[in-house]
């Protein structure tokens, strides 16, 4: 189902919008911004959203053929709801601290390759955030990026960096065992 290399933008985000709900960190419904070239581009599967969201317990209640839409999940009350609008965020979240949460997330390597893209899909993302249309003084804003030792490696330098700090990005690394670094930075 999944490809061992790397992880997709899709499954980026899904999992960070899993974690906030299955840790409590978030006070409503999750909005996913998802394209659907992140899906499917012709007959090719990118990322069988449906099947990932089903294995890990998550289920739509309407149009189950559809991948947009609303997800539920029995265990909570708030849902994710995946649209694939453009300019909102690919995650906005309403935490319960009482900021809203919006993440650039970008696919990636999970292992070393000699072509290295890590560095221009954070950058990417950064400048996504940094020319983003409706930001409130509340908002967090963060990167989500896979964990891999090069992603690891930009994290932990460009969380330091003095701009990034003065502007408030954070940097979110994921991994297939749905452990989340960067959360801490902003006291979740």
């Amino acid at each position: 189902m999944l490809l061992e290399d790397r992880m997709p933008e899709a499954e980026v985000t899904l999992r960070l919008a899993m974690f906030l709900i299955n840790n409590a960190y978030t006070s409503k419904d999750v909005i996913c911004a998802v394209d659907g070239a992140q899906v499917q581009v012709g007959e090719n599967i990118i990322f069988p959203i449906i099947d990932f969201l089903s294995a890990n317990g998550w289920h739509r209640s309407k149009n189950k053929d559809a991948w947009q839409g609303a997800y539920v999940n029995n265990k909570y009350l708030q849902k994710i709801v995946i649209h694939s609008a453009a300019g909102e965020g690919d995650l906005v979240s309403e935490l319960k601290n009482g900021c809203r949460l919006r993440v650039e997330s970008k696919k990636g390597p999970l292992i070393a390759k000699r072509n290295s893209q890590e560095y221009p899909l954070v950058r990417e993302a950064i400048g996504q955030l940094m020319t983003a249309e409706h930001v409130r003084d509340s908002d967090i804003l963060a990167v989500a990026i896979p964990e891999s030792e090069k992603f690891i490696s930009l994290a932990k330098q460009w969380r330091t960096r003095p701009l990034m700090k003065q502007v408030g990005i954070h940097i979110i690394t994921i991994n297939r065992s749905n452990k989340i670094t960067g959360l801490e930075s902003f006291g979740l």
